[in-house]
């Protein structure tokens, strides 16, 4: 079957997974990678939009910080779902102010999670929002 053909059922559900902490996004990735997630990595708001414009397959969900320094999550989620109004967003953060600026957004567009969280969470909250089966820790694939 040649790419990009196969049916979405098939296909791994795809993370962009943003934070400029990189020992947090490695860990994540690490997490979500062996839970059956492809995974694209960013260290950046700006490295995060240019990995969205470049990538010319789906992205299910994108998974960010709130606190970077080059650009705040809730700016990056409003770009991304200019780009990709499907895309669904989980904004972390360990600062309080930012569950009131994730309110602005659609429940079923955005969830918040508050910082520290376990990749089991994470992992619970994407399957929740893309409405996927099953239970943490098992692959999506």
């Amino acid at each position: 079957m040649a790419q990009g053909s196969e049916p979405v059922s098939a296909r791994k559900k795809t993370v962009l997974l943003v934070d400029d902490e990189s020992a947090i996004a490695l860990l994540f990735e690490m997490e979500l990678t062996r839970m059956g997630y492809f995974v694209l990595k960013a260290l950046s708001g700006a490295e995060a939009s240019k990995i969205s414009l470049n990538y010319h397959s789906p992205i299910d969900v994108l998974v960010t910080d709130w606190n970077m320094p080059d650009m705040n999550g809730d700016d990056l989620a409003c770009e991304l779902l200019v780009q990709r109004p499907d895309i669904k967003v989980i904004l972390m953060s360990g600062f309080p102010e930012a569950d009131a600026i994730a309110k602005a957004f659609p429940e079923d567009q955005l969830v918040f999670l508050s910082k520290p969280l376990s990749p089991a969470k994470l992992d619970e909250t994407i399957r929740k929002m893309l409405k996927l089966p099953g239970t943490s820790g098992k692959k999506v694939a």
